[in-house]
């Protein structure tokens, strides 16, 4: 089976010729690709045509062409992942990347935005206006719609939550073509209320994580911001070195190191109730010693990461905190003095750090970790800092069991983010091997899932056919769901019912 030619010319009537294509180098590249690349889209195939509308009335179009001929598609924007890879053949993709729309109120402090504006594109707009947001650490290219729908993770997080606390009110494109407006925009032009008054179904847009196009597009959300310092934030350096300079009358970074991890955790449990810093985070010594390879290659970090791990400390863990004199100079002496009295409380050592960033307010450095490795794919968890205390161990051993292939880590920490002042965390381990070993990431997935069902971790990328029975039979609600919103089964099958991950 082909794009019928008549679906194709209806198409083409909706968005302009232009806009258009089944050209074997526009489908190739639509195909998507990286976090995950080889393990969740193994058998990614390219779309049957690529199509780049600019608004929600041509997309609401685009899917009732799309049910009347019987084809399945795909909503993508730019992002850093694998999951919206198609699967199979004459999938129409949705390339949402002329959807940006952006608008900012500064008064109520919200912005709406299209799938096509990305982080650093909001912030740099906001930082003129003496406001900001967060930047994922995917990366500020990625699109602030597609990842807050998504998962919405950024260390930031500490003091601003996890991103669906910033999600407000939504303009959705149901599988059917079907128009729907959740919050106040059901009833007003305004999106700056997400619980109502009209209908709150974001839990549905997004639970754990997003449906990954499965139950639709969401083409406009309202997006939380927040105000900012009057200071400003500098760029410096020459690439691959270049950081933010950050005003040091305002704020300031500490690098902490605690014995061990159980203490870090009461650590951070201590700062939250002290409710202090605008972020706090573990840093893993792989990560330190990426940053250190700006410039050097893959060469450069193993010849230094091999060094480390011979004499490594695997008990000691390292945390960055970001103190922040938000409403005034007073305020960040007030933040160092609290953190520095509870690091001598838990037994810890601290010591400043350069007033410079690189991670968390234009850009974000997490691409430069692929030089680890040629294919890579995280164990992620967002529980209790408690909970990823037993999660990381269990993970931990299971890595080693496949270390070879997988990159060898030395049993040192994961990244522990934990956000809404320690109220909930992340965890992540980062699993890299060589691009011919994917098998063994695949395996290495598998064996932590079925972990994960016996010791009641929270993972982020479950599989429905495992987890639905031990979760209260979810499974059977999203194929009802599934079967409600998309009864034609054509918004990417056949997410969100399973990840694609294991073999049946």
């Amino acid at each position: 089976m082909s794009i019928p030619k008549e679906a194709y010319e209806a198409l083409q009537s909706i968005v302009g010729p232009e806009w258009v294509s089944d050209d074997p180098a526009v489908r190739i590249a639509d195909t998507k690709g990286g976090y995950a690349t080889g393990v969740v889209d193994v058998n990614a195939v390219p779309p049957g045509i690529s199509i780049q509308p600019e608004t929600g009335e041509e997309i609401q179009q685009i899917i009732k062409i799309a049910n009347r001929y019987r084809l399945p598609f795909i909503p993508t924007s730019t992002f850093f992942s694998a999951m919206c890879a198609p699967t199979i053949d004459d999938v129409i993709m949705i390339d949402l990347k002329r959807m940006t729309q952006l608008e900012i109120n500064e008064k109520d402090l919200y912005a709406v935005v299209g799938p096509g504006i990305s982080h650093s594109m909001l912030q740099a707009e906001l930082f003129k206006r003496g406001l900001m947001t967060f930047v994922p650490t995917c990366g500020a290219q990625s699109s602030v719609l597609a990842n807050l729908v998504h998962c919405g993770d950024a260390v930031i997080g500490w003091r601003f939550g996890l991103g669906y606390r910033r999600v407000l009110a939504v303009e959705w494109v149901l599988p059917n073509g079907d128009l729907l407006k959740l919050g106040s925009r059901s009833y007003l032009k305004d999106y700056f209320w997400g619980e109502g008054p009209g209908p709150d179904l974001r839990a549905l847009m997004r639970g754990n994580e997003g449906h990954e196009g499965g139950l639709g597009t969401i083409t406009k959300i309202g997006v939380k911001i927040f105000p900012f310092i009057p200071e400003k934030l500098e760029p410096k350096g020459v690439s691959p070195r270049t950081t933010l300079k950050l005003p040091e009358n305002r704020m300031k970074w500490y690098n902490v190191t605690m014995p061990t991890r159980e203490v870090a955790v009461d650590f951070m449990y201590e700062l939250g109730r002290c409710e202090i810093g605008l972020l706090v985070s573990s840093i893993p010594p792989l990560f330190r010693y990426v940053a250190r390879s700006r410039g050097k290659g893959a060469a450069g970090f193993w010849e230094n990461w091999k060094k480390f791990g011979e004499n490594a400390d695997k008990n000691l863990m390292d945390i960055r905190v970001l103190c922040f004199g938000w409403t005034s100079e007073k305020q960040l002496a007030y933040e160092e003095k609290v953190l520095l009295d509870v690091v001598a409380e838990f037994g810890g050592t601290a010591s400043a750090g350069p007033a410079t960033d690189e991670s968390n307010f234009q850009s974000a450095d997490a691409v430069c970790s692929w030089f680890i490795g040629g294919r890579f794919l995280s164990e992620v968890y967002f529980e209790s800092l408690d909970c990823g205390l037993h999660t990381e161990k269990g993970v931990r051993e299971l890595a080693r069991l496949r270390t070879p292939p997988l990159a060898d880590t030395w049993d040192t920490p994961m990244l522990w983010a934990p956000y809404e002042f320690g109220h909930m965390g992340k965890q992540e381990s980062l699993n890299y091997v060589d691009d011919k070993e994917i098998d063994a990431l695949r395996a290495h997935e598998q064996a932590c899932r079925e972990m994960d069902l016996k010791i009641g971790g929270y993972a982020i990328m479950e599989d429905t056919r495992m987890f639905g029975k031990a979760w209260h039979n979810y499974d059977q609600w999203m194929k009802k769901l599934k079967a409600t919103f998309d009864p034609n089964n054509l918004s990417n099958p056949p997410k969100p019912l399973e990840r694609l991950l294991y073999e049946e």
